[in-house]
């Protein structure tokens, strides 16, 4: 099973040697959230928050955001801040998924195209 937002934050937390009240202050906020979202009290972070702490952590923030977007069940992302063909191909590949216009097919080769990538950057 793959780790609770709030378990993975704690984690690198500690392994970073940061207190609750150093990871609240970096983010200003209170310790008492802090130690709400690691408990699973509240919801994780925003994107641009779990980005913030994955570097204050000096910790890789792709697992945080990962863990995040399973438990709030979406991804955030911005298309106001992307360049615009991505913005573009973001677009309109979550209208045609909403929309049901998109095949198994094409998603497949979305998945070889994306997994390439992923593995050329290895």
């Amino acid at each position: 099973m793959a780790d609770r937002f709030g378990d993975l934050l704690r984690r690198l937390r500690r392994k970073a040697d940061k207190t609750l009240g150093d990871v609240a202050r970096e983010l200003g906020v209170s310790v008492v959230y802090i130690s709400d979202v690691e408990r699973g009290n509240r919801n994780p972070f925003s994107t641009e928050r779990v980005m913030k702490v994955a570097k204050f952590l000096e910790a890789d923030a792709e697992p945080l955001i990962e863990a995040a977007d399973r438990e709030k069940g979406f991804i955030e992302y911005d298309l106001r801040k992307a360049p615009p063909l991505e913005a573009h191909v973001v677009g309109g590949l979550i209208h045609g998924l909403a929309r049901g216009g998109v095949s198994e097919e094409q998603l497949a080769q979305i998945q070889d195209i994306l997994g390439e990538k992923r593995g050329s950057k290895q």
